[in-house]
């Protein structure tokens, strides 16, 4: 079942990009997900707790990403994204940035999310190694 945790990341994204409909996500969270922000004390734990974020997110700003990368590291999936909003700063949604995070599924569920600061961490927390495009 090769890619299968990664395509459900991918559609799960164009999905929230192209409805703006915070709702959506809800389906791709385990009902005890846990979300971990960059910064200590940036925590979720729960579906709910999560999509509090995420709905407080989408009525701060429209979502618009402006690139994407997406790499399979089997149970986990390595997904950067650059857009306004993705600066690291909590409350900042105009200003282009760009974050790492890493999703880890079972059962076609996000259990655990994580968000990183570099691409490096991400991948070394999937076990992804450093990967380079070729």
């Amino acid at each position: 079942m090769a890619g299968r945790n990664i395509e459900i990341i991918l559609a799960g994204l164009a999905d929230a990009v192209r409805s703006q409909d915070p709702e959506r996500s809800t389906e791709l969270l385990s009902s005890d997900v846990v979300w971990q922000g960059v910064e200590p004390g940036l925590r979720c734990d729960r579906r709910e707790q999560a999509m509090g974020v995420i709905r407080h997110r989408f009525a701060g700003a429209p979502l618009a990403v402006q690139a994407v990368e997406a790499i399979d590291a089997g149970q986990h999936v390595v997904v950067g994204l650059r857009g306004p909003g993705f600066n690291q700063t909590p409350g900042d949604l105009t200003t282009v940035g760009q974050i790492y995070n890493v999703s880890t599924l079972s059962g076609g569920k996000v259990i655990r999310w994580r968000d990183y600061r570099t691409r490096q961490q991400a991948l070394a927390a999937a076990g992804a190694g450093d990967l380079h495009w070729h």
